[in-house]
């Protein structure tokens, strides 16, 4: 019996033995598994972090991790956000961008329950604070002083200015320096690629007189685009000339420069209505000598979609082409409606 106790003790030390042993291996194994799983998050988590990127003010703007929050106050920004990716990020954007999203059947790219700010002039500075934003995107021709209030704030704020792109390359530049900022640069790349195949795909030759109205005023006097404006690149790439290309920015003309220029197209953006759009067009003064208006080539444009289109500097833009050539060419109702793009363009904003 004492040789037998003996021979058990031995076998429940040797036991003990091996169960520590075992238990120090499965821990050493578990400090370096974690040790190593944390190397690796960290690896692919804050390695591209901190980032400066210069925004279109001409400030260095820094990024110290991976933004979370972000806040998107311009429509031309929201298309480039949502395209790279970043949708689910967006915990505010302004109204027009989301009716833009809304247009497209596109607003499940946004979170359920992202803050959309009401139409005003200037920024909701408050409600945007509440939001906690890791940064704020807004086009600089759009916010003007009120960048000042932002920063005081205590706001990260950060610029671009493709609403005053003269080209579909300065839209693009302002892509890949998003695409910078947010670690989004393979997918920018991307975006890039896809607006280029459509703008070779959609671009047309062609020397047809175009006249733009942007905006008619009570007085008849009427915005335009002028040569450097990325509006006038879309005429170009229609099929178009610009009648109004001796002029830059976006000018105030009078009737009489409708009258001079004797443009073979008119497309003007809808005011409040189609029927105050048209009696704004019949009453100006001298229309009855302009080409377009004489041969029944006038076009107006509703004020949702087909004017998102045209007017904002976004990936979006490229369907402009194909739907002012189409206009061009006498394939576009009088009255160029968001069914018939929707129908005709098949407009959709890709997510990379």
């Amino acid at each position: 019996m004492y040789g037998l106790s003996i021979h058990v003790a031995m076998n429940r030390t040797i036991l003990l033995a091996a169960v520590v042993a075992i238990i120090v291996v499965i821990g050493v194994v578990a400090v370096l598994v974690y040790r190593n799983e944390t190397v690796v998050q960290k690896s692919t988590g804050s390695t591209y972090y901190p980032v400066t990127v210069r925004d279109a003010s001409g400030r260095n703007v820094t990024l110290y991790t991976s933004p979370s929050r972000i806040v998107s106050l311009a429509p031309s920004d929201t298309q480039v956000l949502v395209s790279l990716g970043l949708g689910k990020e967006l915990v505010g954007v302004d109204y027009y961008s989301y009716l833009l999203l809304k247009y497209l059947n596109a607003t499940s790219d946004l979170p359920q329950n992202v803050t959309v700010f009401s139409p005003s002039i200037s920024p909701n500075i408050s409600g945007i604070v509440a939001l906690r934003p890791s940064v704020v995107v807004d086009e600089l021709g759009l916010i003007g002083d009120y960048s000042t209030q932002l920063s005081e704030a205590g706001l990260t704020t950060f610029y671009t200015n493709a609403d005053y792109a003269g080209n579909y390359t300065a839209i693009e530049k302002s892509i890949t320096t998003l695409g910078k900022l947010f670690d989004r640069n393979t997918q920018a790349v991307e975006l890039v690629n896809w607006m280029n195949t459509r703008i070779h795909s959609y671009e047309s030759q062609g020397d047809t007189g175009v006249a733009y109205l942007l905006w008619v005023n009570p007085d008849h006097t009427f915005y335009t685009a002028g040569s450097n404006t990325f509006i006038n690149t879309i005429l170009n790439l229609s099929g178009g000339v610009n009648v109004f290309s001796n002029t830059t920015g976006y000018p105030v003309l009078s009737p009489e420069s409708l009258i001079v220029g004797n443009p073979q197209i008119i497309i003007a953006q809808e005011l409040t209505n189609l029927s105050y759009t048209l009696y704004m067009i019949n009453t100006m003064p001298g229309i009855a000598n302009v080409s377009a208006y004489t041969n029944h080539r006038v076009y107006v444009m509703s004020q949702n979609l087909p004017t998102f289109l045209l007017d904002e500097p976004g990936p979006l833009s490229v369907y402009a082409i194909q739907m002012i050539n189409l206009a061009i060419k006498g394939d576009a109702p009088s009255y160029i409606s968001s069914a018939w793009v929707e129908s005709e363009l098949n407009v959709t904003l890709p997510v990379f």
